[in-house]
C-alpha cells in the first residue's frame, strides 16, 4: 500500500487523514463529506453533517474496517453502474463491521481508497469485466422472460419493458457483442448509438443528460482505460432505454427517474432501520415506474437484515449512509422525488434537533 491511516486521535470528525509512505512523509486530510458538499470548512456544513460528526465524537474506538467503510462511502455516486447495488454493499459491510468489498462505487471521495492501494488498474479492469458480465447475464434473463430479482435486473427489465420481436433481435445482437471475449468500447458505442438513433434521432447525442452525454464524453483517447467502465454501462443503459422507448416518446430523463425512485426507496429503508419503525409506516407512491410497493418492502427487509442489530458504530455509519444517499446531488441540483417525501429521511432532522 502507498499510504496508511494516521492514528484516529489525530483525525477530526468528518475527515480522514493518510500518511504517504514513500519518500518524505506528508499527511493528507480528506473531507469524507466531499460527496455532499464542496467545502472543507466545517462551519459551512449543515446541521445534519455536524450532528453525525458529534455521533462520531462519542465513539470510543473506530476499527480500521469501519474507517475503510466510511472511506468507501465517500466514493458513492448515484450514477455509477453499481447503483443501487452499491448501497446494498455498504449495508452489508456496516452490518458485519468488515470492509469486504473494496470495489469502486463512484468517482467521489478524493480517491482515498486509491491512495490506500485498493483500486488499481487490475482491480478496476476486473470490475469492468464483472459489470459487462452482469449486463450480459441480465439481458439473457430478460430474453428468457424470467422474473427480475437483483438490482441490475430491475434496472435492465425496467428500461426494456415488454418483449417485442424488434427488441429481442437487438438484445440478442447486444449479448453477442458482450460475450465476444473482450468487447471494445468503439463497437459497443456504435451498436448502442444505432439503437438510440432509431427512436430518438441525432439530437439525442448532443444532450448533456446522463446516460446520453456519454456518447460525446466516451472519446477515443480513453478506450483502453479501465476507468471507462462507467462509459460502457452508460452506453448500454442508453441503448436499453431507447430500445424500450417508442419513436414518439422522450427517453431523456429515464435514468434519472430510475435513480430518483431507488434513492427514495433506500433512504426510506435506512431511515426505517434507524428509527426502528416498520416499512409500512412509509406511504410508498404506487405511481412509480420502477419501484413498486412490493419491491420497496423487499428493499426495506434486505436493508434491515443486512444492517442487523444496532450498536453505536453501526448507527453512526448508517447515519452517514442516509446523509450520503439523501444529499449526493451536488452535480445535479434539482427538485426530485425524495424532496417531496421528507419523512423518508426524518431521522436526520430529529437527530439534528436534539443534538
Amino acid at each position: 500500500m502507498s499510504a496508511r491511516f494516521i492514528s484516529r486521535e489525530y483525525v477530526p470528525s468528518g475527515f480522514e487523514i493518510l500518511i504517504e509512505i514513500p519518500g518524505l512523509e506528508m499527511g493528507k486530510a480528506w473531507n469524507l463529506w466531499w460527496n455532499v458538499t464542496l467545502s472543507d470548512d466545517p462551519e459551512t456544513w449543515d446541521d445534519e453533517v455536524k450532528s453525525i460528526n458529534k455521533m462520531q465524537d462519542r465513539l470510543s474506538i473506530l476499527s480500521e474496517d469501519q474507517r475503510l467503510i466510511r472511506a468507501q462511502m465517500a466514493e458513492f455516486c448515484r450514477y455509477h453502474p453499481l447503483f443501487p447495488q452499491s448501497i446494498d454493499i455498504l449495508c452489508e459491510e456496516i452490518g458485519t463491521g468488515h470492509f469486504s468489498r473494496p470495489v469502486k462505487i463512484g468517482c467521489e471521495g478524493r480517491s482515498l481508497l486509491d491512495s490506500l492501494g485498493y483500486h488499481d488498474s487490475r482491480s478496476l479492469n476486473n470490475q469492468l469485466q464483472e459489470v459487462l458480465k452482469n449486463y450480459s447475464l441480465t439481458l439473457q434473463k430478460w430474453l428468457s422472460q424470467a422474473r427480475p430479482e437483483k438490482s441490475i435486473e430491475s434496472r435492465v427489465f425496467g428500461f426494456l419493458g415488454q418483449q417485442t420481436d424488434v427488441k429481442v433481435a437487438f438484445i440478442k445482437k447486444l449479448v453477442s457483442a458482450l460475450n465476444s471475449g473482450n468487447p471494445l468500447l468503439p463497437a459497443i458505442k456504435q451498436l448502442c448509438a444505432e439503437e438510440c438513433r432509431k427512436t430518438q434521432g441525432e439530437s439525442i447525442f448532443d444532450t448533456p443528460v446522463f446516460p446520453f452525454i456519454c456518447f460525446s464524453k466516451c472519446d477515443q483517447s480513453s478506450l483502453e482505460e479501465p476507468q471507462c467502465h462507467c462509459c460502457y454501462a452508460m452506453l448500454l443503459d442508453a441503448a436499453l432505454i431507447c430500445a424500450g422507448t417508442s419513436a414518439d416518446e422522450s427517453s431523456i430523463y429515464e435514468l434519472h427517474v430510475f435513480v430518483w425512485e431507488n434513492t427514495l426507496a433506500y433512504a426510506a429503508a435506512i431511515n426505517s432501520w434507524l428509527k426502528g419503525s416498520p416499512p409500512q409506516d412509509f406511504p410508498w407512491p404506487e405511481t412509480n415506474r420502477y419501484i413498486t410497493g412490493d419491491i420497496f418492502t423487499e428493499i426495506t427487509q434486505r436493508v434491515n437484515s443486512a444492517l442487523g442489530k444496532k450498536d453505536e458504530a453501526k448507527e453512526w455509519l448508517a447515519a452517514c449512509l442516509l446523509k450520503t444517499v439523501k444529499s449526493n446531488q451536488r452535480w445535479h441540483k434539482r427538485t426530485e422525488l425524495i424532496d417531496h417525501y421528507p419523512q423518508s429521511t426524518s431521522w436526520l432532522g430529529e437527530m439534528s434537533a436534539t443534538s
